[in-house]
């Protein structure tokens, strides 16, 4: 995971998605939740393995703790590389949002 500042301050992390089934594995308060939970732990090898195949990476670009885009990159290399790109246009200003005129 990238943690970058802009020039105006704001603070930036790129990252690849590792868990991509939603919510969090240890908030489960009832039976049906922990069921689901533990079909995803199943699954979640088999989903790395699709990775390591090359499956496209989810890579996620947040600001100040909030979603700000995602990107589809195709194998781990090409994405890990994606993520560093992002992250120097982040620290030149290039993805600011303040621009002058």
């Amino acid at each position: 995971m990238a943690v970058v500042l802009d020039p105006h301050g704001r603070a930036w992390s790129v990252y690849r998605d590792w868990w991509p089934f939603p919510g969090d594995l240890f908030d489960f308060t009832d039976i049906f939740e922990l069921a689901i939970g533990l079909l995803f732990v199943v699954l979640w090898p088999f989903w790395l393995l699709t990775k390591v195949l090359g499956a496209r990476w989810v890579i996620v670009v947040e600001r100040d703790g909030h979603e700000v885009g995602r990107e589809l990159v195709r194998g781990g290399r090409k994405a890990k590389g994606r993520v560093n790109q992002i992250a120097y246009e982040i620290a030149n200003g290039h993805r600011s949002g303040g621009y002058q005129i």
